[in-house]
């Protein structure tokens, strides 16, 4: 039997990455509300605090910082339109009192995490792969954090090896340890010095909570953007591993300051205190009902 090829449109005629916001649907209407306000605010605060930015400056900003991590976090999680709002919040409060400006990482996580859990219905074409490698290169000389090409090159291989698999990912995920190497041998930074314990006893509490999260996940019930499939249970919690582990290098890159300074901490952690609260929930209702809590 002939499988039905998906009906592209619009951008998706020239690229299977991009996911437009399209305002049909609910939450991408607000989006499209909640970020002309978060441009306004920030203008204003900028203009009657005095905090070095120009009103104008201030607004794209704020209205950046929030739209990327609305977007990330519905990649992270893409059953829960409510955590990708919550994350928005937080990456505005983030950036108006504490200067989470640094955008570039949290788009190379979009990338990947979406090239990862397919979440349009289509694998990455040609010129997507060669844009995603060239980009995540780019981003890890302009960042000197030379650890985003590893981590590019495990989405690649995941993407190779999962359901569904690209097998030319395969020479894309071989192609970026050169690339690490070339990094390395210039003033890539590896290792920060000024990591405490404390900075380490929360990667393992985040570790912790990504295991958990991806231990105790379900089906998606999220339907890919150009076919009637759902999405991959295993893929979209590859993709969260692929987010949380640019977080951690950019901690362990950066140092103590990367906790604010990027909003991909604030995506990952919004999407991981939504699975142990809702996990807790599923508990509780189960032992309330008398069933096991492990059952489906």
């Amino acid at each position: 039997m002939a499988v039905a090829q998906p009906n592209l449109t619009g951008l998706y005629r020239f690229t299977s990455l991009a996911r437009p916001v399209d305002p049909s649907y609910l939450t991408n209407r607000a989006l499209l509300i909640v970020l002309p306000l978060l441009a306004v605010l920030s203008a204003g605060v900028a203009y009657f605090n005095d905090t070095g930015d120009g009103p104008l400056s201030a607004a794209f900003s704020g209205a950046l910082v929030g739209f990327v991590a609305w977007a990330l976090t519905r990649e992270l999680a893409p059953d829960y339109n409510s955590v990708a709002f919550v994350a928005l919040a937080f990456a505005w409060v983030g950036n108006t009192a504490f200067d989470m400006n640094q955008v570039l990482l949290a788009f190379v996580a979009l990338l990947l995490v979406r090239m990862v859990n397919r979440s349009t219905g289509l694998p990455a074409r040609p010129f997507d792969t060669l844009s995603v490698f060239g980009f995540c290169t780019w981003a890890a000389i302009t960042t000197q954090q030379a650890f985003i090409v590893v981590i590019a090159s495990l989405a690649f291989a995941l993407d190779a090896y999962l359901d569904k698999s690209l097998r030319l990912h395969y020479l894309a995920a071989a192609a970026g340890l050169p690339v690490f190497g070339w990094l390395l041998l210039g003033e890539s930074n590896v290792f920060a010095g000024d990591l405490a314990g404390r900075d380490w006893l929360l990667l393992g509490i985040t570790a912790l909570g990504v295991a958990l999260v991806v231990w105790t996940s379900r089906e998606p019930v999220s339907y890919c953007d150009t076919s009637p499939d759902r999405l991959d249970r295993v893929r979209v919690n590859a993709g969260l591993v692929i987010g949380w582990l640019l977080a951690v290098q950019a901690l362990i890159t950066g140092g103590h300051a990367a906790w604010l300074e990027t909003p991909v901490w604030v995506c990952v952690i919004a999407v991981l205190l939504f699975g142990v609260i809702r996990e807790a929930r599923r508990r509780a209702s189960a032992e309330r009902r008398g069933d096991s809590p492990t059952s489906p």
